[in-house]
């Protein structure tokens, strides 16, 4: 999946953008941040969570002339991706935060997606009525959210997921709570960074299986890649 980021921008970018990319279709995909000072820390976790699994990336990065150190910022980010992981990454700088015109034709050039969705009688399919459990850590990007990005519809995360967070440093039980949930539960997604690895016993309790991973977007690619085959 190409997912396009559009950062550093004000609201007269944002309004023609997702009148041309409705949110309810392509928020998965094109994912907005808004300016201001914690907008590059936003940026960071978002594209960090999704390098990995992206067909292509691509950044459009709102600047004005006196903050070319923000360019270097996310420089930087896209650096440390690009020697780590084989995803093409494209970076497009723009002066002018309020013209929503370049960037509207170059995230057209790129080519959004839209990918078909997973419906809940997919899922169904392979779990029959139960529902499954999310586990992800406060603070990072929640399963829920990673499904939706994978083309997950929202009927079926509204009928078949249920979220939990968790947060860090209160999680002494956590693994007796995981375990006891496979009596609600019949399948366990778990995004582990930052709390614990499930242990063998927890595994084992669900009907259809543990899918864990550091972050959520991993989760979801194991996860998805068992739904669709």
């Amino acid at each position: 999946m190409k997912i396009a980021f559009v950062v550093g921008f004000f609201e007269p970018v944002k309004k023609p953008l997702f009148s041309r990319y409705p949110e309810d279709v392509y928020h998965n995909r094109l994912i907005w941040v808004e300016s201001g000072k914690r907008a590059i820390t936003i940026f960071k976790e978002q594209f960090y969570d999704v390098v990995k699994t992206a067909h292509g990336l691509l950044v459009c990065l709102g600047r004005s002339g006196n903050q070319r150190h923000i360019e270097n910022a996310v420089k930087g980010i896209i650096g440390v991706a690009t020697a780590q992981y084989e995803t093409p990454i494209r970076l497009n700088v723009f002066a002018n935060l309020y013209d929503a015109t370049p960037v509207i034709q170059t995230v057209e050039g790129f080519g959004l997606d839209n990918e078909i969705k997973i419906g809940a009688d997919d899922v169904r399919a392979k779990i029959g009525n139960g529902k499954i459990l999310c586990v992800s850590p406060q603070g990072k990007t929640s399963i829920t959210d990673a499904l939706e990005r994978a083309s997950f519809s929202k009927e079926a995360i509204d009928e078949c997921f249920v979220e939990e967070i968790q947060e860090y440093g209160r999680n002494s039980n956590l693994m007796q709570h995981l375990k006891s949930s496979s009596a609600s539960y019949v399948c366990l997604l778990y995004a582990w960074e930052g709390l614990r690895t499930s242990d063998q016993d927890v595994k084992d309790s669900y009907a259809y299986g543990c899918y864990e991973a550091p972050t959520a977007s991993q989760v979801v690619d194991f996860f998805k890649a068992w739904i669709v085959t």
